[in-house]
């Protein structure tokens, strides 16, 4: 007889079979006594969101990176958000006035697609006045996509005048953070917003309000603003550093091999480091952007742009300009004009933003170091941007600017 057919039929073999049928009884009570156990405790979960003792964005931490906000009531409308924004999220429209019937600058449009956000907070850092944060309102369910788009500007029709920084303030008031954007959230079932109308268009006159700007940035035309300013604080290594981190992402994620942005803009302006390809979150721009200020460094001389005449007249010393045929011939204003009366134009020519991105902490001072101190750089007008740019030109140098 098999060994397997005696031991089964030995007590042994028969306890094993009585054993397990006990262990099964005794695990299953186990856990139905576990299962029971919990009919008699208070709930650990929460029905949400109706039945919540407080909001859950009162319980994220402050640094929490939920929607963005704009207090436009501290806003100077110096676009620094939406250049910084890598995916065309924000949009500024603005209108210059006369400054007495109609303010000097007003904004038209102000909106924020947070449907499209990817909260990176790239464009909270560059903010003068801190009016654009981000919030820990995060509940965003809505059926219609459209909804998501935040206009801080209510009236397309009222442009909301740009916030004058009073001189030497270091802090700004600024309304309770989320206020502003709760007011702006749109039910879930909420119809999609008719904004802005046909006759709105026909008012303004602008076929493409209310359309995404393209996205991107003009690396070529910015790389070689950022090398104009590093050519002129060349030698000085802090000041130098910090206009090269303008080229960098931003991120500081450590994978150039430094600790931060900094490290890696000081790394180049001490001449340790010559790599324009380190910077990855940046991509291909700052790759662009870094080549030309390394070539600028290198060589003392800003590279032309693409149409320049090698030999024209330079606003560097070394910074050849554009030779075109349709600037009208004789000498610029800024040598036929009185310092008086060139600093009046140049003032005017300013977006009057006084945002300090220029370096300066007005536009008063931008124009006083053009006319009076010999500023040759006149690319630093960001929010004027091509305007601003062209206008100073002519100007000064009688002359276009150089071609992007």
């Amino acid at each position: 007889m098999p060994t397997e057919t005696l031991a089964r039929q030995t007590p042994a073999g028969f306890g094993g079979y009585t054993k397990n049928i006990t262990d099964t009884a005794k695990s299953f009570w186990e856990g139905m006594s576990v299962t029971l156990s919990y009919m008699f405790r208070k709930p650990m979960t929460t029905q949400y969101p109706d039945r919540v003792p407080f909001p859950v964005r009162d319980s994220l931490p402050a640094r929490y990176r939920g929607f963005l906000e704009v207090d436009m009531d501290i806003c100077t409308a110096c676009q620094a958000c939406e250049r910084a924004c890598p995916i065309a999220v924000i949009n500024i429209d603005t209108v210059k006035g006369d400054g007495k019937n109609k303010p000097k600058l007003a904004m038209e449009r102000f909106d924020i697609d947070i449907g499209k956000c990817m909260f990176c907070g790239l464009c909270v850092e560059p903010c003068p006045t801190g009016a654009i944060q981000h919030t820990r309102e995060f509940e965003g369910s809505v059926m219609n996509f459209d909804n998501l788009t935040l206009r801080f500007v209510p009236d397309v029709l009222a442009p909301w005048p740009a916030y004058k920084v009073p001189k030497g303030s270091e802090a700004f008031p600024r309304r309770p953070l989320g206020e502003v954007t709760r007011n702006l959230l749109k039910k879930w079932d909420a119809p999609p917003p008719p904004f802005p109308s046909k006759d709105d268009l026909a008012k303004l006159d602008k076929a493409d309000y209310g359309k995404p700007k393209p996205v991107g940035l003009d690396a070529a035309a910015m790389g070689r603003q950022i090398a104009a300013r590093a050519l002129q604080v060349k030698g000085d290594v802090p000041k130098l550093g910090r206009v090269i981190e303008e080229a960098m992402a931003g991120t500081d994620c450590g994978d150039c091999g430094y600790a931060d942005c900094k490290g890696y803009s000081d790394a180049i302006a001490a001449g340790a480091d010559w790599s324009a390809e380190k910077c990855a979150p940046g991509g291909a721009e700052s790759k662009q952007m870094l080549e030309t200020i390394i070539v600028t460094l290198k060589t003392g001389v800003l590279p032309a742009a693409p149409g320049v005449v090698a030999n024209a007249t330079t606003a560097l010393g070394a910074a050849p300009l554009v030779a075109d045929a349709d600037v009208p011939a004789g000498p610029p204003l800024s040598q036929t004009l009185s310092k008086d009366a060139l600093y009046k134009l140049v003032n005017d020519a300013m977006a009057g933003t006084d945002c300090g991105d220029c370096e300066y902490d007005d536009c008063e001072g931008y124009s006083k170091g053009i006319v009076y101190e010999g500023q040759l750089d006149l690319n630093r007008c960001a929010p004027g941007g091509e305007d601003t740019k062209v206008k100073l030109y002519n100007i000064m140098l009688g002359t276009k600017p150089p071609a992007a």
